[in-house]
This record gives structure tokens, C-alpha cells and sequence, in this order.
């Protein structure tokens, strides 16, 4: 369930801002270089580099076609963010550059789960997409692809987190992602209004007629 405004009811719960948060910060980078390293590793198990390195040295339209994927996979992880929000929300998102982060953002609050939809709509979409690419693809174009589809999963390292520490809070979340600052809202636990307690009668004591 997604809101143009903030509901009334709710209440600051966190905020994650990778910006300014030292600590959410590395533990972004952290995740990003395990998952560079580990698929690195895991490619040199399935070919060995040597089969792509033979493609590339034929001219530079290979590495033309290689870096032009790596670039233009930015704007379309960003865009594929920007389209989720859209789609769920009806509202327009924007979209920026602060370096070392290019972001899609928003200004409707998504609840939880449509908030973690819209983070892991790049990772998934454009995973299956390169899977299907590495395997259709010659072998000798494994490497190139292979870099790519690690730029998807290194790139989506803050997404990762950012779903996986929603996912972790308790209560009931309303969340505004503007693109590099995150607000959280969890709804209020207010009890109910007791109903009035009436005032204690006490029987008035009578007066003696004879004095």
C-alpha cells in the first residue's frame, strides 16, 4: 500500500542515509566488494578469462560493446527503480546524481513490502535478464557479460541492505525514499479511550430533626 501524504498515526522510527550515516555507509561498501569479489571468483571456475581475452584483442568494438554496457547500466538500474515506484505509487519519481551514487526517488510512502519491491526491482529484473544473455551468448562473450551482471549485483548492494533491514524492523512502516535519505515511520500503538469513569456518589448524612 503506497500514500501521496504521511497518514496521521505514525511516528519517526529511522532514517538511513548512506550519505551521512558513516556506520550504513560501510557496511554498503562491505557488501558491495563480497559481492564483487565472490562472482569474480565463481567466473574464473566457469571460463577461464583467456576465452574472452582472445575476443577482445580482435579490435575495439568489443570493449566498445563492454563498456557500454557497464555505463549504460546505471541509468537503467535507476530507471527500473524510478518505473516500480511509479507503478505503485501513481507518483512521479525523480532521479540524480550525488556522487558516489546515482538514485531514483520519491516523495509518496511506500509500506514495507512495497518498498523492499521496489528496491529488488533491479537486482531481479535485470539478473534474469543477463542470465539469459550468458547463456544465450557465445562462450568467448561470457566475460564481458559476466562483468556486467556483477555491476548489477554490486550495485544493488544498497538496495540489498536497505531490504533486509526494513525487513528486520518491527511494526507497522511507512517508508519515503527521496533517492539518498530514507525516512521511516512506524505507526503509533495508541489504546483505546477508556470510557469516562462516572464520579462516586456517597449517601449524604441525614440530619437529626430533634437538637
Amino acid at each position: 500500500m503506497t500514500y501521496k501524504t504521511l497518514p496521521p498515526g505514525y511516528r519517526w522510527a529511522g532514517t538511513m542515509d548512506f550519505m551521512r550515516n558513516r556506520g550504513q555507509m560501510l557496511a554498503v561498501v562491505k557488501l558491495a566488494l563480497a559481492l564483487t569479489v565472490a562472482p569474480l571468483a565463481v567466473g574464473f571456475v566457469i571460463v577461464p578469462p583467456g576465452v574472452s581475452w582472445a575476443l577482445m584483442k580482435r579490435g575495439v568494438l568489443p570493449w566498445l560493446a563492454m563498456f557500454g554496457m557497464l555505463i549504460g547500466y546505471i541509468p537503467l538500474h535507476e530507471l527500473t527503480h524510478g518505473a516500480a515506484m511509479f507503478a505503485l505509487s501513481g507518483v512521479k519519481p525523480t532521479y540524480g546524481l550525488k556522487l558516489p551514487y546515482a538514485y531514483a526517488g520519491s516523495t509518496a510512502w511506500f509500506d514495507r513490502r512495497s518498498h523492499i519491491l521496489t528496491a529488488l526491482a533491479p537486482i531481479a529484473l535485470w539478473g534474469v535478464a543477463l542470465g539469459i544473455a550468458l547463456w544465450r551468448a557465445p562462450r568467448e562473450w561470457f566475460w564481458p557479460l559476466w562483468l556486467v551482471q556483477i555491476s548489477n549485483l554490486s550495485g544493488s548492494a544498497g538496495d540489498l541492505y536497505c531490504a533486509w533491514f526494513l525487513w528486520r524492523m518491527p511494526g507497522e512502516l511507512l517508508i519515503q525514499d527521496t533517492g539518498v535519505r530514507m525516512r521511516i515511520m512506524r505507526k503509533a500503538d495508541i489504546p483505546p479511550t477508556p470510557p469516562p469513569t462516572p464520579p462516586p456518589t456517597h449517601d449524604l448524612p441525614r440530619r437529626s430533626a430533634d437538637r
